[in-house]
């Protein structure tokens, strides 16, 4: 979990690679109501994600009645987020992508595959609880590193 920019897609496929496991990446699941608004630099509110947070939930836990674990590249920004995110799973493990704001602009910034443009960096930093729960890692780690860091403490 992180901010945009954060390298979550990124290092959740290492992760995913490395165990061999599933990768749910969120911005798949939101709604395009959701995405037309963040295209059009206007933040995501709680109602906004409300739904997208509980379709995560509910696909995380069909693949793990499925016996099957899942890695899941999401912002959950607030703690509520994580809880709701997190309510009936077992065994969910938090990695916290922790970076600066110039780290991130200067990431989003070069991005051109992706709805959410740089104006959107400050309202995510604003919306954002850092976790207490969770393995911290600095971005600005080679992705590898972060990888590999992730991998022994989760």
């Amino acid at each position: 979990m992180g901010i945009c920019g954060s390298g979550k897609s990124t290092i959740a496929k290492g992760i995913a690679d490395a165990k061999r496991i599933e990768l749910m990446d969120a911005d798949d699941y939101h709604p395009q109501s959701n995405v037309d608004k963040m295209s059009a630099g206007i933040p995501l509110n709680d109602e906004d994600r409300a739904g997208w947070l509980l379709r995560l939930n509910d696909e995380m836990a069909m693949r793990l009645e499925d016996g099957k674990s899942v890695v899941l590249a999401c912002s959950a920004l607030k703690q509520r987020y994580r809880d709701t995110l997190g309510m009936g799973l077992l065994a969910v493990r938090w990695l916290y992508l922790r970076g600066d704001r110039e780290t991130i602009l200067e990431r989003v910034g070069q991005r051109s595959d992706h709805f959410m443009p740089t104006t959107l960096v400050d309202s995510q930093l604003d919306a954002l609880e850092e976790p207490t729960d969770a393995v911290v890692v600095d971005i600005r780690l080679p992705v590898a590193e972060i990888v590999s860091k992730a991998l022994a403490e989760l």
